[in-house]
């Protein structure tokens, strides 16, 4: 595997390119894009570990390993530019309730190989997707907010929070690094994540995760929070960016077999719930459980002032 093979803890970082000339299995002249704050667009040759037999002017992913001369992409495939689209569930077995964690080789914010499967192994994760240039407040930086909230609170030997790019051909380690620091991102908790484009849509893919291409820096996508047990696998779905952290902390810790706020863990089911049944609406959830608390509280204290005034009216 990749993270053998740079054992060594180089820094890497995922590429997508085209292919001008083969140079047998071994080698090949490619044209990089652009590596967001890391390498400007470049054509060179380079170094392909594992070889690869390659025809000119197709589109590969790889890693890119600049320690060495020649720099050397390593893993790489073909595959065309990513592409924010809606999940095909035709083409992966899709992960829900009960399922592990599906194997995905990413790149962590220091350029580390991640495996999904295997890095969070013995922990309760809480995995989320994010894109850094999100201009909505009320989502992913509400959501990495909500993640900054969380790691102070949760003990790092029982507990890791991951959140997986949205938009790989732009969030490189580079720029999940700023963002950690942005949020005051915690290594030994907090994990940001990409990865190459076609790794990642098979991700998004498995996950079921949404992402619909607004404007050159922007994506409509959907959003949920996934609870995964210390056995790696998927203990809770959350169907909405409206969760509490108070409530995905008491739930996380029922999960990691520890004691929890039952109120809490009811509250974050309940605005999930009513979301799904309004359509994805967080605010519906939010105003329903409102109103749904409003009238249980008036319930009970006229209760109460009812049992008042019959004791009253007895004497």
């Amino acid at each position: 595997m990749l993270g053998a093979v740079l054992a060594a803890a180089v820094a890497i970082v995922p590429v997508h390119g085209v292919v001008l000339a083969p140079l047998g299995s071994a080698a090949a002249v490619v044209r990089l894009d652009p590596i967001t704050d890391t390498v400007a667009p470049v054509t060179r040759r380079f170094r392909v570990d594992p070889p690869v037999r390659l025809e000119e002017g197709v589109g590969v992913d790889a890693y890119l390993d600049r320690s060495t001369a020649p720099w050397t992409l390593h893993s790489l495939n073909v595959a065309g530019p990513f592409a924010p689209g809606l999940p095909d569930n035709g083409r992966v077995i899709s992960v829900d309730v009960n399922s592990p964690l599906p194997h995905a080789e990413l790149v962590d914010q220091n350029g580390r190989i991640v495996e999904l499967e295997r890095a969070f192994a013995g922990k309760t994760l809480l995995l989320s997707f994010v894109f850094t240039r999100c201009p909505d407040r009320t989502l992913c930086p509400a959501i990495s907010g909500k993640f900054a909230c969380m790691e102070s609170r949760l003990d790092p030997a029982r507990f890791a929070l991951a959140e997986v790019t949205l938009d790989p051909p732009y969030d490189s380690p580079a720029v999940l690094r700023a963002y950690a620091a942005q949020y005051g991102a915690r290594e030994t908790i907090w994990t940001l994540l990409t990865g190459k484009g076609s790794a990642i849509q098979h991700l998004l893919n498995q996950f079921g995760i949404d992402s619909m291409r607004v404007s050159t820096a922007n994506f409509i996508h959907s959003d949920r929070l996934f609870i995964v047990a210390p056995g790696g696998r998927i203990a809770d779905v959350i169907e909405t960016a409206a969760w509490d952290p108070d409530a995905a902390i008491a739930q996380a810790r029922a999960v990691a077999g520890l004691s929890s706020n039952p109120l809490e863990r009811w509250r974050l089911a309940f605005i999930a719930g009513v979301v799904a049944l309004c359509g994805g609406s967080q605010t519906a959830g939010i105003v329903v459980l409102e109103t749904t608390l409003f009238f249980a509280i008036v319930a009970i204290v006229a209760a109460a002032l009812w049992a008042v005034a019959r004791v009253l009216w007895a004497r």
